[in-house]
């Protein structure tokens, strides 16, 4: 490695590009972070060079160090020039910025000094063509780019390179109009970008490997993702530069849109939370998302020792992505209803199982693979309506199911029924199956400990159930659960029985007003009003919701007062429908 002090008009000096590759992350840099302080850099050099009696007397603007190594003349006919191996923010950034700054000159019309900061921006290759210094090899950010550097960018198209360009834009066209000689300033602008941004670059040897090199030295600017870092090993494993149409071969391109991108929990996006599941799939054991690209290095060498290449892996990859997004989103029918009640319930631990059973290389029938999740749900949701934990024992407890996958598949058993044993029987209590007896009494004797999110899914699923038996189709709307017995004073004293009550009866009452048995569900939720009416005219209200089952079987034979015997009775029915919904498989 060898390295040169330089500035950014040397640089960019003549005809040369600075190619960023396919494993380098997508323009990550912000206001705040990094374009702010980067401006306040530039004016104040400026502001001295002006106060200044010679420019020699201002020191130079330490950017920071830019790796490249060097990249001989393309075949198309594009010049000589640098794969940027480490600075690739801060090349697009100054490019973008040349331009910001060329255009605001340009509105002040100060044209021979605008053609200078432009003239840095492209190179010129013969019959009229331009191409800029810079060029993404990925064309997400190479065309946008492109129309920021052509003026045709689109500042609400959520593109962060446009955003880069009206910052720096605004910025020097407020700049240019504070001072009393805007080409004067406009001059210290020129002079500070062309002489006194300074960096050293860092050539690598050809025998170096590029990609080890950007994930060592990448702990400056915004932190890589553990995706990014993946992405940078499969793009060097693959044997990618520039070469697009390989490069979404090994790393889909929907990757960089917005559902992968967004950020889940802490630091991490959804494509980190996914690859982590992916790898806890494949290697029957919890990754966590902090852990992704060490064990996917691990695990592709391991890969390539079994005589297995990137490519293998990345198509296994790349399918199982297309189905966590349509499950993620509800579009993947074959998981469902089980799927969506259960991250309905916020229970993503089951991801890593789900693509296991729809794996690649899983060949198992599709009846099977719905039988085997439906165990799982059944296991989670009656732990749920037990009031169990389901926070990091399930996660064990599912890592370890994947171990029992395994093995059924080696001995050619059901995966269902090796799934129902395992989880039936998984030793000590805290992670147990909850029976029958359990789910009655916690339902019948004692307020549900759901929360409402998981109580309305709760509440679907019956629903489905009764209209299935009842040879209903599914509701077409999404019903809201409403309360029959009031949990609010003024609206349960048309409940109180009448005569005197004691304190302990009162207390009782308002107790079973938590019961699964005290709610329904209704095509709209109700207003507070119509909760708080008695008992009769909420059952005139009730009317208009009759074609929901769970609501029908209310009116049919309805008593004149809504009680404690009531709730109870009906905490008895939806009891035995939860178990029968979520059976047990030994009962």
């Amino acid at each position: 490695m060898k390295a040169t002090e330089t500035t950014l008009a040397a640089m960019l000096d003549g005809n040369v590009e600075y190619v960023i590759p396919q494993f380098q992350r997508a323009y990550a840099w912000k206001k705040e972070e990094q374009w702010s302080p980067l401006w306040d850099d530039i004016t104040n050099t400026a502001n001295a060079i002006a106060a200044a009696k010679s420019i020699a007397e201002v020191p130079p603007h330490f950017m920071g160090p830019l790796v490249i190594q060097e990249r001989s003349a393309h075949p198309d006919g594009r010049p000589p020039g640098y794969i940027v191996v480490d600075g690739q923010q801060r090349m697009t950034t100054m490019l973008v910025l040349l331009k910001a700054v060329g255009d605001a000159a340009e509105e002040f019309g100060i044209s021979d000094l605008a053609e200078k900061f432009l003239i840095r921006i492209w190179n010129e290759i013969g019959h009229g063509i331009k191409t800029p210094k810079v060029r993404h090899a990925n064309s997400r950010e190479r065309i946008a780019l492109l129309e920021v550097l052509r003026g045709f960018a689109d500042t609400d198209a959520h593109s962060r390179i446009a955003d880069c360009y009206a910052f720096f834009n605004d910025s020097a066209v407020d700049y240019l109009r504070k001072g009393e000689d805007r080409r004067e300033r406009c001059r210290d602008l020129l002079v500070t970008l062309d002489e006194k941004m300074q960096t050293a670059t860092l050539m690598l040897d050809p025998a170096e490997q590029p990609n080890v090199v950007f994930e060592t030295l990448n702990g400056r600017a915004a932190k890589l993702k553990e995706s990014e870092l993946v992405k940078n090993t499969i793009m060097y494993e693959g044997g990618v530069v520039e070469d697009e149409t390989r490069a979404e071969v090994l790393w889909s391109k929907s990757f960089e849109d917005d559902f992968w991108r967004e950020e889940k929990s802490g630091e991490s996006t959804m494509l980190d939370i996914f690859l982590s599941d992916w790898l806890t799939a494949r290697l029957e054991r919890r990754i966590t998302p902090g852990r992704v690209s060490a064990e996917f290095r691990a695990y592709l060498q391991n890969m390539k020792a079994n005589r297995r290449n990137v490519q293998y892996l990345t198509d296994r990859l790349n399918h199982a992505a297309r189905i966590y997004r349509d499950v993620m989103n509800d579009n993947f029918a074959e998981s469902m209803p089980s799927s969506q009640r259960m991250l309905d319930m916020s229970i993503s631990a089951v991801m890593p199982v789900i693509l296991w059973l729809w794996d690649w290389d899983n060949s198992t029938d599709r009846r099977e693979r719905q039988a085997t999740l439906r165990t799982i749900e059944g296991y989670v949701v009656r732990r749920i309506l037990a009031g169990l934990n389901v926070g990091g024992t399930l996660m064990n407890t599912l890592v370890t199911v994947l171990t029992h996958l395994r093995a059924a598949t080696e001995q050619a058993q059901s995966h269902r029924e090796a799934v129902s044993s395992m989880l039936a029987n998984v030793p000590g209590d805290s992670a147990r199956w909850p029976k029958d007896r359990e789910i009655s009494e916690g339902l019948t004797q004692m307020p549900h400990h759901m929360s409402a999110t998981r109580r309305d899914v709760v509440l679907l699923a019956l629903e489905d159930r009764l209209r299935r038996d009842n040879g209903k189709p599914p509701l077409d709307f999404k019903p809201q659960a409403t309360l029959l017995m009031p949990n609010n004073e003024a609206g349960l004293t048309h409940y109180l029985p009448p005569g005197r009550l004691t304190e302990s009866r009162k207390n009782r009452l308002r107790e079973r007003v938590g019961y699964l048995g005290n709610l329904t569900l209704t095509k709209k939720r109700l207003t507070q009003k119509e909760q708080n009416l008695p008992w009769p005219e909420k059952l005139q209200i009730l009317q208009n919701h009759s074609e929901i089952e769970m609501t029908k079987l209310i009116l049919v034979d309805a008593d004149e007062q809504w009680t404690e015997h009531a709730i109870e009775e009906r905490s008895n029915m939806m009891a035995e429908l939860a178990i029968k919904t979520w059976p047990y498989p030994t009962e």
